[in-house]
């Protein structure tokens, strides 16, 4: 059972969210807050599996400070948000460390499958207005050939195949360029491939990635969905 913290938001919305992941058999609701800075003081000693944040407790325009209070929180939990988020906002999401991006108009089934894909180790993300869609992701458990990689290099094995190039790729996470090609590099190594088009191929294969709509060269500002064994460094 994956342990849910659950913050933000309006109560009755909240509850909401509160009885479908009850009602699930993967997941179980560890504590509610409506509070943002309360939940992420729990996270010490409660340990959630997933911090579900609803996006009406985070600023009305994300800023660099609170990117990185939220990235601090990764260390101790995945990080999944819900509610009317703008495409531009969601490279900021990736950037700090968010590994489940999800709109209100998820119908239930698919957030509960969706939250517990966020927790087992996945990436889902949802562009605004495009319908989520997982009735075709695989099990959460990362493939053995990937089990070696770190959270950070599953996350860039997985981007790699929606951006065209090292430096856009960089874009989107902010890195440099040079660190994203050690971490291509070193990941190349561990998995005894000879290209970037074959790491492609395994990100696919491994079932790292599930084929969903189209991608553009913005990956994560315009995928509507993508499967990854988790994401924060």
């Amino acid at each position: 059972m994956h342990r849910v913290l659950l913050t933000g938001g309006r109560a009755l919305v909240r509850d909401a969210y509160a009885r479908v992941i009850g009602a699930s058999t993967g997941l179980t609701l560890q504590a509610q807050t409506p509070r943002l800075p309360d939940a992420l003081a729990q996270l010490p000693s409660l340990r959630p599996d997933l911090l579900l944040i609803d996006a009406d407790a985070l600023p009305d325009r994300p800023v660099a400070a609170s990117q990185s209070v939220l990235r601090q929180a990764t260390a101790w939990t995945r990080l999944a948000v819900i509610g009317t988020i703008s495409t531009a906002d969601i490279v900021y999401f990736v950037r700090a460390g968010f590994t489940g991006i999800l709109g209100r108009d998820v119908e239930a089934a698919h957030f509960v499958t969706a939250l517990d894909l966020v927790s087992g180790g996945g990436l889902v993300i949802s562009s605004p207005g495009s319908p989520l869609d997982i009735r075709d992701a695989r099990a959460v458990a990362p493939p053995s050939a990937l089990e070696h990689l770190s959270d950070r290099e599953r996350q860039i094995l997985a981007l790699v195949a929606t951006q065209r190039d090292n430096n856009s790729l960089a874009e989107l996470l902010g890195l440099s360029p040079l660190t994203v090609k050690t971490h291509v590099n070193r990941i190349l190594r561990k998995l005894g491939a000879t290209s970037r088009a074959h790491l492609v191929a395994i990100a696919y294969e491994s079932g790292l990635i599930v084929p969903g709509s189209p991608v553009s060269s913005r990956a994560a500002s315009s995928t509507s969905l993508t499967d990854t064994r988790r994401v924060p460094s």
